[in-house]
């Protein structure tokens, strides 16, 4: 249960970052969208996929930060979600990389970052996560107070990683 509530905060904070960074202001969804195209995505769909994406965000963080007031249904849900949203991530991130497209990250808001391979594997983790920690659910275990205050902190503190993580790969392997 513990590492369900890591993955359930982790992914959580991870994604609403994630939206809130594409749409604070008009220019951060504008460059959000016009990033698009560059995931093969075609001229026709591209608003559509933006909205879709942001919008999928927002929700899977919403069922999956409520589940410590609606219990664990709408983690569980929200781990589902997350798991497909993070397997076409990743695929999207993957197919950009392969073609070379130039493609940006505008996962957590402006940069000038090129999509490489850190960020499959770094999406790849993420599913992960999400998938351990929907299969940590129905793992019977008792759990104290102070672990689930814990498995909450690991979370924050994973997310923040995440977050980061282009300039925490730029610290340790230089930029990409």
């Amino acid at each position: 249960m513990v590492l369900s509530v890591v993955s359930t905060v982790l992914c959580g904070l991870v994604l609403l970052v994630s939206a809130v960074s594409k749409v604070r202001s008009r220019t951060d969804y504008a460059e959000f969208v016009a990033s698009v195209p560059a995931f093969g995505i075609p001229a026709r769909w591209t608003r559509l996929f933006a909205v879709a994406t942001v919008v999928a965000e927002f929700v899977i963080a919403a069922l999956l930060l409520a589940s410590a007031i609606v219990g664990s249904w709408s983690a569980i849900a929200g781990l589902v979600l997350a798991t497909g949203l993070f397997g076409v991530l990743t695929a999207a991130v993957w197919r950009a990389v392969a073609q070379r497209s130039g493609a940006v990250c505008r996962c957590f808001g402006r940069t000038s970052t090129k999509l490489t391979h850190r960020h499959v594997v770094r999406n790849a983790s993420l599913l992960g996560i999400a998938v351990f920690g929907l299969g940590s659910f129905f793992v019977d275990a008792e759990v104290t107070t102070a672990a689930m205050a814990l498995a909450v902190v690991v979370g924050a503190i994973g997310a923040v990683l995440v977050v980061r993580f282009d300039d925490l790969a730029d610290l340790v392997a230089g930029p990409a």
